[in-house]
């Protein structure tokens, strides 16, 4: 039988052989090229060694981590408090080398300490190499990465920038996150505070409580844009949201209130150069009551927005707060019992004044407990100190 022809003469079958051919030249051209970037293969989450890493201010830092305690005396080692002093032997007087707790960031103004929370937390019982990224002084954006509009301080890259790197290398498995206090200016707030009580003005909560009212919301949005970076650095880095824990901790409470303050009834000048805790009746019972938990409750509702735990450390340190009933400044051999977990106003200059209202050696210790605490529960954890009680009286419970 004759083929069929089309009207261009061209037989059926040889259509059916060319389409066969020309289909076999494309499948060939198309495994000769490359990949698109879509198809790249994704990085994997590293197997290296389990680290746990801590980034922020200098509530986490170690910043005050010098000090075991307050102390009224000012030569030699402060009354065993200052963990900076040392006195070589046959000498008479001694020396102190911030480079003994603070290490290399003590010139470089982090003061990364060697109690810092996270370090207090693997020695508490978290698994993990403790890595502490984190900056005294640290805003939110010294935290996101650079593509981020993130900016580095002190000499080092942004703490995110920093987080990728280790992230390639090791295996994170805990990322504990202290930002917002300096995004408020809260050293001014409390500069603020102590001048209202040096020049007799009214109460400092007078003029601070109306601009926290407004600044807490951008506070609350900065938080949450670093929250929401540490997650976009991790995924990138092959992690995924499922693979660590993220932890947003809160401030303690550094002052109680007028009620529970044990100079209660003293004269101003004793207030001042006894306890180093200038603050008036009113301005104590508004941090402790009013602005604290209010700075709390917005970094709350910011972890929450990201997926993130939160961790209220608002009364870890109750009892303990400076210039709290029942807290005694020691003359030797210190403890977490008795004595203030608060680095007091330092203006006399026995420290640096960067300390001042600070966790101090015991309150790092216990911020690392509630940190190793609240990583043993699945969900979002409240930490709570008991007065005249030590470290281990700690109580992690879930909120």
């Amino acid at each position: 039988m004759a083929q069929a022809r089309s009207a261009t003469g061209t037989t059926t079958q040889g259509r059916v052989l060319r389409w066969a051919a020309v289909a076999a030249l494309a499948a060939s051209a198309l495994l000769a090229v490359p990949p698109s970037a879509d198809a790249q293969p994704q990085p994997q989450r590293p197997s290296g060694d389990p680290v746990v890493v801590s980034l922020g201010d200098s509530y986490i830092s170690g910043t005050g981590g010098r000090w075991a305690g307050n102390s009224d005396q000012f030569l030699f080692d402060r009354g065993g408090t200052d963990r900076a002093w040392s006195r070589d032997d046959g000498e008479l007087f001694g020396d102190s080398d911030r480079g003994k707790v603070y290490g290399r960031t003590a010139k470089s103004g982090c003061y990364r300490s060697d109690s810092a929370p996270i370090i207090s937390a693997t020695k508490a019982g978290l698994a993990g190499r403790p890595v502490n990224l984190s900056c005294s002084g640290a805003q939110a954006a010294n935290v996101l990465r650079a593509v981020e509009g993130g900016v580095g301080m002190r000499g080092e890259k942004p703490q995110n920038d920093q987080l990728a790197a280790l992230a390639r290398k090791s295996r994170v498995e805990l990322v504990v996150l202290s930002v917002g206090g300096n995004d408020l200016s809260f050293p001014e707030l409390v500069f603020d505070c102590i001048s209202a009580y040096t020049l007799r003005d009214d109460p400092c909560k007078t003029e601070q409580q109306p601009r926290l009212d407004v600044e807490l919301p951008a506070m609350g949005a900065a938080v949450g844009a670093v929250l929401a970076d540490i997650r976009a650095t991790l995924r990138a880095a092959g992690y995924a949201d499922g693979d660590y824990r993220l932890m947003l901790q809160s401030y303690p409470n550094p002052l109680p209130t007028a009620a529970e303050d044990k100079y209660e009834g003293h004269s101003r000048v004793f207030k001042w150069t006894g306890g180093r805790c200038p603050f008036t009746d009113p301005d104590m019972t508004w941090t402790a009551r009013s602005a604290i938990p209010a700075i709390s409750l917005t970094l709350e509702r910011a972890a929450h927005r990201q997926g993130a735990t939160f961790l209220d450390l608002s009364n870890a340190f109750d009892g303990h707060e400076l210039c709290a009933d029942g807290t005694t400044h020691p003359r030797g051999e210190p403890n977490s019992t008795d004595v203030e977990w608060v680095r007091f106003v330092d203006y006399t200059g026995q420290g640096d004044y960067a300390e001042s209202l600070h966790p101090n050696f015991y309150g790092q210790q216990a911020i690392g407990r509630c940190i190793a605490g609240a990583a043993r529960l699945k969900g979002d954890a409240t930490c709570t100190g008991l007065p005249e009680k030590g470290l281990k009286a700690l109580r992690i419970t879930a909120r």
